[in-house]
Order: structure tokens, then C-alpha cells, then sequence
């Protein structure tokens, strides 16, 4: 029984600072986040350029955000992210074209920061939108291959986006920090980026 007792004391121990930062450590209520991301689920759809499988250039997802905070945890806003991509199609050691292929997402989010510390931040990030398309092709030999063009058609050029961050860190002060987080979605599937929360108004 008395066992019992002291691990339930330590467990409320260890629980209670928990809730008490984050009844008490906040981020700013306006969030500007800038990152980048490795593998984009955009990075895995591409036009097919011509007749031959394609060498594909990852160059990953550049992205910016805005968060507005309504409560110590949760936070709405705005994702903006741009994927280029470089896709090199040759045969034989010969080349054939490249493909500049580009998507621009914009997404809207929800924030959940599930605990607030004063130089650590973890939380959750979820969000949906739409995703256009552009391209540009050189034709390295046109006199000896058909290209077959990506489509012109609205259609075939948006798309739906979406992105599913599990979990996410932040490392620094409530006004400046670096964050790495992991999910899946147009951000990437591991990111990297920096965080800026504009002063609150006293």
C-alpha cells in the first residue's frame, strides 16, 4: 500500500509542472514560421515529359506559415509551400529533355500545442488545400524523339493538399526558435525551419 502511495506521489509529481507550464507558458499569438522540407508528397507526382522513365532531382518543399493563436494551445492559420522539381530523361547515356516541374500549395491549419515550456514546445499540426501545377520543357533532340507534353487542361493542373505532423518540437524562447518536426503531407516528411512570434501587446 505505501508503495502504491509513493508512486502515485511521484506520478502527480512529475504530471502537475507539466499542466502547470502550460497554464502558464504561451507562445506569441501571431506566428511566422519559415522551413523546409525533405520529400513533399508533391515531389512524388510528375508529368511525363516523354516515353522514358525519368531521373528525378529532389530539391524538397520551401514553405512559409502564419499561425494565430486563440487559446495557450490551439492556433489557426495559413501554409504557403512551393516544390520544384527537376526531372532529366535520357537513353543510353544520351539525353533527351528536362522537365522543370514546380507546385505551389496554399493550405489552411489547425496548431495543437500540447505542451508549452519555457524553452521547449511540443505540438500537432494538421491541415488541407489546393495545389496548382506549372512546368518547363527543353527538348534536348527534337529531330529524333516525341514528347508526349504534360496536360494543359485546369483539371489536370490542381489538385488537393494536405499535410499530417504528429508531432513537432520547438527549441528556444517564446519569441525565436528553431523547430524540427515529422509528419506527411506538402511540408515533407521530415522538416526543418525557424519559428518568430511577433510581441504581444502588454
Amino acid at each position: 500500500m505505501k508503495k502504491r502511495i509513493i508512486l502515485l506521489s511521484l506520478a502527480m509529481a512529475l504530471v502537475m509542472p507539466v499542466f502547470a507550464q502550460r497554464d502558464t507558458i504561451r507562445s506569441n499569438k501571431n506566428e511566422f514560421g519559415f522551413g523546409y522540407g525533405f520529400m513533399p508528397s508533391s515531389s512524388f507526382r510528375w508529368g511525363r515529359g516523354c516515353y522514358y522513365y525519368p531521373e528525378m532531382d529532389y530539391l524538397g518543399s520551401f514553405y512559409a506559415t502564419y499561425t494565430c493563436r486563440l487559446t495557450k494551445v490551439i492556433g489557426i492559420g495559413a501554409t504557403y509551400c512551393y516544390d520544384p522539381r527537376i526531372l532529366k530523361y535520357s537513353e543510353n547515356g544520351q539525353p533527351i529533355c528536362r522537365l522543370n516541374e514546380s507546385s505551389q500549395t496554399l493550405m489552411f491549419h489547425l496548431k495543437i500545442n500540447w505542451l508549452n515550456t519555457k524553452y521547449v514546445n511540443l505540438y500537432s499540426k494538421v491541415g488541407q488545400g489546393i495545389m496548382t501545377w506549372n512546368y518547363h520543357l527543353t527538348e534536348y533532340q527534337p529531330h529524333l524523339y516525341q514528347i508526349d507534353m504534360p496536360s494543359n487542361d485546369f483539371a489536370d493542373r490542381i489538385d488537393y493538399a494536405y499535410q499530417f505532423t504528429p508531432i513537432g518540437v520547438e527549441v528556444g524562447t517564446k519569441q525565436y526558435a528553431g523547430f524540427l518536426q515529422v509528419g506527411i503531407g506538402m511540408e515533407g516528411i521530415i522538416c526543418i525551419g525557424f519559428r518568430y512570434g511577433l510581441m504581444d501587446k502588454e
